[in-house]
């Protein structure tokens, strides 16, 4: 069986993995673990073992009904879906946390801010405070796999947009450009949670 192309298109990779193509499941765990952790992590307010509970069950739930997947979000919405299905089952198991609830309650408002994106500045300073952490990683969880990327490989691991454009095989203006989308969603999501929650704290 030829190798499987990393950029293969969602409804084909479901197709394959509906045909019985082991290597197509491999890839869906491979292309959408991390982003799928880190959406359960902080929802789950940064309980581990619950979120890598989530993660599987997501999975596993996805697989058995994957011939529902029309294509008309992307796998990974998909998946987050089913994830938050499993978050709400999980929260009625124990007492709420603030930040989720925030989350819970906020996700319309949200998608609808990343749906609106112009240009606005990131308040760069909010990834440094260790007061204002678990709101920027509930924040970063929220956004685009592509935007959560290129925000921690510009302020957190110190790449130069040039690296990053060499990284990802794509051109410097075209790296600047999501980089611009980026700031402007996490600003405005990170101003929607924090106010949400009763300010930074």
């Amino acid at each position: 069986m030829a190798h499987l192309p990393d950029e293969i298109d969602d409804l084909t990779l479901r197709d394959r993995i509906l045909a019985g193509d082991r290597e197509a499941s491999e890839l869906l765990f491979s292309r959408h673990l991390d982003s799928l952790y880190e959406f359960c992590h902080y929802r789950l307010g940064g309980d581990r073992a619950q979120a890598e509970d989530v993660v599987q069950d997501t999975f596993l739930v996805a697989l058995e009904g994957l011939e529902k997947f029309d294509g008309r979000s992307s796998l990974h919405t998909w998946l987050c879906g089913i994830a938050k299905n499993k978050i709400r089952a999980q929260r009625r198991k124990r007492r709420p946390m603030a930040l989720e609830d925030v989350l819970a309650e906020s996700q319309g408002e949200i998608d609808a801010i990343l749906a609106r994106i112009e240009s606005e500045p990131l308040p760069e300073w909010v990834l440094e405070r260790r007061e204002t952490r678990e709101l920027v990683g509930a924040t970063l969880s929220s956004l685009a796999p592509d935007q959560r990327g290129a925000l921690t490989q510009k302020y957190l691991d110190g790449a130069s947009v040039a690296e990053m454009a060499s990284r990802a095989g794509k051109s410097v203006k075209a790296t600047e450009s999501l980089l611009t989308r980026s700031r402007t969603a996490f600003a405005r999501v990170f101003e929607l949670i924090a106010k949400k929650r009763g300010g930074l704290t």
